[in-house]
């Protein structure tokens, strides 16, 4: 029983491990969407303003 319980435990930490490793890398991936995202919304609202092509 010990030894079967051991053996669900460590598949348990490996699974939460791969499932925690692969949530942080789509966080960092979003975060840094919503960075270039914003940045770029940013460059554009300006420079369209400037330039005016919202009329051409």
């Amino acid at each position: 029983m010990s030894a079967a319980w051991r053996r669900r435990f460590k598949l348990a930490g490996a699974a939460l491990l791969m499932i925690a490793s692969v949530l942080f890398e789509l966080l960092y991936f979003a975060v840094l969407v919503l960075l270039s995202v914003s940045s770029g919304k940013r460059g554009s609202s300006s420079s369209s303003s400037s330039s005016g092509g919202d009329d051409g």
